[in-house]
């Protein structure tokens, strides 16, 4: 029996390489991309194709023989305050470009987009957080609106097409994603990197008690695996409504940037035996500070979706998550 090819739209990007290289040991993996892969795949069934989403035809062409669609293509901060019109052509248009093009050919089943928990907003969370909570794009620190924005555009015309198409079209709203390789620009990454190097761990003060949704990498890799199987398998409910096929993916209990950062300072004392003690140092911004130490009471997280429907029984905690990155981090600066 002959192999199903997963087509990943971005997938040259941290989440799109991942789930590629894991991928790959199942499925024939078709990476599209402007961006060459960031590594060799040594051994994997894996095939990049430059692509520009923003032309319909080159995405028709690439996407030939594909028999699923994962997108993962965004123009991130701080490149789409700096660039609106390509992140208006790339977020919106592109994401256009590939629901239509997997419509139109018929031996697509159907695709699956990353989504992100920043599409509830950050600010004044409460209440139970599941798949119904709402969008509140407003409810961002202005660096974060276009973005919010443009990931609550991705999934209105997702969820459009899965009202009107055969198809099977879902969203995947990912927590802040933890693993090796994050993006430099992530809390994570930097408190991490300066941790190692014996440097102050730097949070600022005025998003010390802002509450974050996170997931491990790991985890991303095995629900998208989870919703490609079910949907190849014809097992998603397109009797639903659209929002049947959205599903939350984070760890269940939120955590603060101040409780984040002494979690990582905290594993490189560990691993290292007390070698390496970074010191904590708030920075003052001079912003004002919608949190506090109360806000992570406020909410709520319901993730029964994702370990049922997608069987993925438990999540990763995040404290493993980062004994593991500054783990791998400590060896290779050895």
């Amino acid at each position: 029996m002959s192999r199903f090819t997963i087509g990943i739209v971005g997938g040259s990007g941290y989440i799109g390489s991942a789930l590629a290289d894991y991928l790959s040991r199942t499925f024939n993996v078709k990476v599209l991309d402007k961006s060459s892969l960031p590594r060799v795949f040594k051994g994997r069934n894996i095939e990049y194709r430059s692509c520009n989403i923003v032309e319909f035809e080159e995405v028709k062409r690439a996407l030939k023989n594909v028999d699923i669609v994962i997108h993962t293509a965004i123009v991130q901060i701080p490149l789409i305050n700096e660039q609106k019109k390509l992140g208006y052509e790339v977020n919106i248009v592109g994401t256009q470009n590939i629901c239509k093009v997997v419509n139109d050919t018929k031996p697509i089943k159907g695709m699956i987009l990353s989504g992100t928990w920043h599409v509830f907003g950050e600010r004044e969370l409460k209440g139970v957080i599941d798949e119904e909570f709402g969008f509140r794009p407003d409810m961002v620190e202005e660096r974060a609106r276009l973005y919010a924005l443009s990931k609550i555009a991705q999934e209105v015309i997702v969820r459009m097409y899965d009202e009107l198409s055969d198809k099977t079209y879902s969203v995947i709203r990912m927590g802040t994603v933890l693993g090796e390789g994050m993006p430099e620009k992530t809390a994570a990454k930097i408190f991490i990197a300066r941790g190692i190097r014996g440097e102050p761990l730097t949070p600022y003060k005025h998003s010390l008690y802002r509450p974050m949704l996170y997931v491990d990498i790991n985890d991303v890799c095995r629900a998208f695996e989870s919703y490609t199987l079910r949907i190849l398998n014809d097992e998603a409910n397109k009797n639903a409504n659209s929002l049947g096929h959205v599903i939350n993916l984070y760890w269940p209990k939120p955590i603060t940037i101040i409780e984040l950062s002494y979690m990582i300072r905290n594993s490189i004392v560990r691993l290292t035996k007390g070698r390496i003690r970074p010191e904590m140092e708030v920075i003052e911004k001079g912003l004002p500070a919608f949190y506090t130490v109360q806000s992570k009471e406020q909410i709520k997280v319901n993730v029964n979706k994702a370990l049922n429907w997608l069987r993925l029984k438990m999540l990763t905690d995040p404290e493993e998550s980062i004994e593991r990155i500054v783990k791998n981090c400590l060896s290779e600066n050895r």
